[in-house]
């Protein structure tokens, strides 16, 4: 298996819980044997996890203002780290008639927005979009610290 990205990595897992099971049984005896899966993580994989930690060096997403989010998420962008889609998503204001240079906590309005989804048992393209634009900001978290 090659995994180039992270959103790839993520996709396998969903189709792999969403795939039905089924189970047979059979009076065959099964040989004992220890396997194991291999995984082969490619170098565009590599160069994007290097990337994002270099990236994640130069930003706080605990306590940034929004000129520092919009510049992040562009450069996650351009580098390819995340969609046009997750960028948007990066860049919702977060409140009417802001201050652009005013420092927030990025991570904890991200969370109110998917609790309140969540809370209204939303799940549509828009509700996921900001699940993954607060476990984008949560991986910037735990890279810079």
């Amino acid at each position: 298996m090659l995994i180039n990205s992270n959103s790839q990595a993520s996709h396998i897992y969903q189709t792999q819980s969403n795939a039905p099971h089924t189970t047979t049984s059979s009076n065959t005896p099964v040989k004992n044997e220890n396997t194991a899966d291999k995984i082969t993580i490619s170098e565009a994989g590599l160069n994007a996890e290097s990337k994002l930690q270099e990236i994640a060096k130069h930003y706080d997403p605990k306590n940034m203002s929004y000129n520092e989010l919009s510049k992040m998420s562009s450069t996650l962008e351009l580098n390819g780290l995340v969609t046009p889609e997750e960028g948007l998503a990066l860049r919702a204001p977060p409140k009417m008639n802001f201050d652009p240079n005013e420092k927030y906590d990025t991570v904890a309005l991200a969370k109110k927005s998917v609790e309140f989804d969540q809370s209204l048992g939303m799940a549509g393209r828009d509700s996921q979009l900001r699940v993954r634009a607060l476990n984008i900001l949560e991986t910037i978290q735990s890279l810079s610290s």
